[in-house]
């Protein structure tokens, strides 16, 4: 099935560089498949192969610093040795993809062009990073020896510490000092910036997660609770629980360029996967804000459960999941309507919220009764509860969909649930009063 590699690099004299890296992009995303991406076909391979071949062409003298435009044919040389390798991998092939992904932010960010060319790169970068994602759900891929290594952030309110775990080891390998009362944390889809907000003194910290340092701090608004990353990575969603706003922060220049009036007492904050709508629960007012990201407005306000708290969406975009503490139950909005669709019962003092990439389960923490209740979407019926550490709160999923990760504010532990069998495999010590986690 596999055509010799030689064939193909034998074209690369006659690539040129002649056309823009948006339709380089273009036609990169062009030659990947619609569905799950193996096995691929030779029609696959040579088109994708020729389309990397031409981004390598570009790569020789694009305007950006030289060792980045090596780290790019780099990244690039390396999918071609994994689509065309006789030994061919799935999920290695997929890797090699998503690091080629991770560099093309990089580039992007570094080439000197305007706002509108720059924004249209990343939507390009968007969908491909959206196709990868579908092929990992699809295969199940997991991260081998060579591939990266997940770690697990989480925000400790009592000692304004950020935990740091490495979850090969399921180990804490540092812990960073951020603001007052770090109560959430989001990271950037390229893996290289963690932004915690700090309730106590209104800010939100922006960690690099290759020294795992804080670069700089933002003043947002009054009371900053939750915060959500575009997936295009240019642009941070604060909700501010005192003022009802939510800060918009360029991740560019990091700093604040609008706030957004929305409902009373927003909580949590999710954007669905083309980056278009941005969902707040509203805690007092038990409603969920929807703001069109384009005008940066609210569009409207849907009505849900007895005290809105957490939000999450499924990779597809199609449902939002929001759990109402004060009801214990869990309401499904479909995203074409903006309607509430069903409520789902779960345990006592549900929390917070998390899919499984594949979209096929929602994992619920319940502070009150110390489990993790598991919904299956398909059905939206509850399958399973989990019991966890003492006042469960945060939740997060590997990239992979193998395990979640559950902090129990009361225990100052983490809990790591095997998905595969839904039970607990391992407790790790952290900060005071462990909150938010995300992992990448």
């Amino acid at each position: 099935m596999l055509q010799k590699r030689a064939s193909l690099l034998s074209a690369k004299d006659t690539l040129k560089n002649q056309k823009d890296l948006d339709d380089l992009l273009k036609d990169l995303i062009a030659a990947l498949p619609a569905g799950c991406f193996c096995p691929p076909s030779q029609a696959t391979i040579n088109n994708l192969s020729l389309a990397l071949l031409a981004l390598n062409a570009w790569a020789t003298s694009a305007p950006i610093p030289v060792a980045l435009r090596l780290k790019l044919k780099s990244v690039i040389k390396k999918v071609l040795e994994e689509i065309n390798t006789p030994s061919f991998s799935c999920c290695e092939s997929i890797q090699a993809l998503e690091d080629l992904y991770i560099v093309l932010i990089e580039v992007v960010r570094a080439l000197n062009i305007g706002v509108p060319q720059r924004l249209e790169l990343m939507s390009l970068l968007q969908q491909f990073q959206g196709i990868i994602g579908r092929y990992v759900a699809c295969l199940a891929c997991e991260h081998g020896p060579t591939g990266p290594t997940a770690f697990a952030y989480v925000t400790n309110f009592s000692d304004d510490t950020v935990s740091v775990i490495d979850t090969g080891t399921n180990t804490v390998i540092t812990a960073i000092s951020v603001g007052n009362g770090p109560i959430s944390i989001a990271i950037t889809p390229n893996g290289n910036f963690a932004y915690v907000t700090n309730y106590s003194d209104d800010t939100v910290s922006v960690i690099d997660t290759g020294t795992n340092t804080v670069i700089t701090t933002i003043s947002v608004g009054n009371g900053p609770i939750s915060i959500a990353i575009t997936p295009n990575g240019n642009f941070a969603y604060v909700t501010n629980l005192i003022d009802d706003t939510v800060s918009v922060i360029n991740t560019e220049i990091n700093t604040v360029i609008t706030a957004i009036t929305v409902g009373d007492g927003p909580i949590s904050i999710a954007i669905t996967p083309n980056g278009n709508f941005v969902y707040v629960t509203n805690l007092i007012d038990d409603t969920v804000s929807v703001i069109n990201t384009g005008t940066n407005t609210v569009i409207t306000a849907i009505t849900v459960g007895n005290g809105p708290n957490s939000i999450a969406i499924t990779p597809n975009g199609n449902f939002v999941y929001v759990t109402n503490f004060n009801a214990d139950t869990v309401s499904v909005i479909d995203t074409g309507t903006n309607t509430e669709i069903t409520v789902i019962t779960v345990g006592d003092g549900p929390n917070s919220i998390a899919i499984t990439p594949n979209g096929n389960f929602a994992y619920v923490t319940n502070v009150n009764d110390d489990t993790v209740s598991v919904i299956d979407t398909k059905t939206n019926t509850m399958i399973t509860a989990i019991s966890v550490g003492d006042g469960p709160i945060g939740i997060a999923i590997t990239p992979n969909g193998n395990f979640a990760y559950v902090t129990n504010q009361n225990a100052d532990t983490v809990s790591v649930i095997d998905t595969g069998t839904n039970t607990v495999t391992a407790t790790i010590s952290v900060g005071i009063s462990p909150g938010s986690i995300a992992i990448h």
